[in-house]
């Protein structure tokens, strides 16, 4: 079958689990396009309807609504939905997420179901922030200023989104959401936890890891470059900012503790481990877990990792259960 041919060069290495296997069938199945091959605008559209049919939806017991957070130099401000649970306690845990997608593509849309299902779990309130995208001429640093914003005025207003005045606060995210929580991390004091989903940690991709998966199902080199020709090529700083490249921050011992989760099979996967040892260096606590046999992006692929994905949220939830 082609989804095994397709892994062969990784599965003697390394023990590629059967979601892994229907990930890659089910992209061949619906043909699913190399962005390469994609404009920004048809990528979009093509990672929307990969979310609604390989991410699923799920019941949610709770209030869902819709806020606009203030931002001071737009006037739109960031579209955002809250979900708090049923099963908030009475002192809830608020968890700040940004989406994943190069910061290029997704939105609130494609990462619900995850949310849901790690609020429903946790009892955290979650809110899920819609940050501008890139390519953004006029604004290249948009996603990162729009996120620190976005956590500053969750602190600030904790009753807003349905919290006490004492519930802690954390930030999140996935890919380029993981990347966008460590430079909220370097931005904004007063966190009380943070975690990464293979975070992008490292945009001079100098771990070996990038190499050795360069041509892995997914998140490929070819996919790197086009995420870069489209976000990270337009800042002029991004290998020196550290609001940018989390690697060169110098001020890490700041940072809340981390609950890092990398997947095995993921180019991303040495710079997150990196990353957790930056962290641990500088007397952060960090709980780093590695899930086995799956490639990027499978955390709000509920469908196609049914296993994996709750592997995962176990994980998630534990970790933010600590604060509530």
């Amino acid at each position: 079958m082609a989804e095994r041919q397709i892994w062969a060069p990784f599965a003697d290495k390394y023990k590629v689990h059967e979601e892994s296997y229907e990930f890659v069938r089910l992209m061949l199945e619906t043909g699913i396009k190399p962005y390469s091959e994609l404009g920004v605008e048809k990528a979009r559209e093509q990672s929307r309807m990969r979310s609604i049919q390989f991410g699923g939806s799920v019941e949610f017991k709770g209030e869902e609504r819709e806020i606009i957070i203030p931002l001071p130099y737009a006037a739109e401000g960031i579209p955002t939905t809250i979900y708090k649970p049923d099963t908030a306690p009475e002192v809830p845990a608020i968890f700040v997420y940004y989406h994943g997608g190069g910061l290029v593509l997704c939105s609130r849309e494609t990462h619900a179901s995850a949310l849901k299902v790690i609020a429903s779990k946790s009892g955290a309130i979650v809110v899920n922030v819609e940050y501008r995208l890139l390519p953004n001429p006029e604004s290249p640093y948009a996603p990162f200023d729009d996120v620190a914003a976005a956590a500053e005025w969750v602190l600030k207003n904790k009753e807003a989104v349905g919290g006490r005045s004492d519930s802690k606060v954390g930030v999140g995210g996935d890919s380029a959401g993981g990347q966008l929580t460590a430079s909220v991390t370097n931005d904004v004091q007063g966190l009380d936890f943070q975690v990464l989903v293979y975070p992008l940690t490292d945009p001079l991709l100098m771990n070996p890891t990038f190499q050795e998966f360069k041509n892995v199902p997914g998140l490929n080199s070819d996919a790197v470059k086009w995420f870069f020709d489209n976000s990270l090529l337009h800042i002029p700083d991004y290998k020196t900012n550290p609001r940018i490249n989390a690697m060169v921050r110098t001020n890490t011992e700041l940072s809340p503790p981390a609950l890092v989760i990398l997947a095995e099979l993921d180019p991303l996967r040495g710079c997150g481990l990196d990353y957790a040892e930056k962290l641990r260096d500088a007397g952060v606590s960090v709980q780093c877990e590695v899930v086995e046999g799956v490639p990027h992006a499978f955390f709000t692929l509920i469908t196609v990792f049914p296993t994996k994905t709750n592997e995962a949220y176990e994980h998630v939830v534990k970790f933010i259960k600590q604060f509530q």
